[in-house]
């Protein structure tokens, strides 16, 4: 059995369950941090169907550092 489908499937019934659940505390704070984290975790998910490798840790400091170096030359 493929367990990405799984997942996806979880991730869209926590989608629907917490979408109700949002609207009737109406913050929007909360709205968009769930957004935001639900988002990348499909996003993730995506990706490992795909198999597209990922970035290491220092993959993305020096992703982060290589403009500020730029800057500071």
């Amino acid at each position: 059995m493929n367990w990405h489908w799984l997942f996806i499937l979880f991730l869209f019934i926590v989608f629907v369950t917490e979408t109700r659940h949002l609207l009737k505390l109406r913050s929007l704070r909360d709205m968009v941090v769930f957004y935001a984290v639900w988002g990348v975790t499909l996003l993730a998910l995506i990706g490992d169907m795909m198999e597209v490798p990922y970035l290491r840790p220092l993959d993305w400091i020096g992703a982060l550092m290589q403009p500020l170096n730029r800057l500071i030359s």
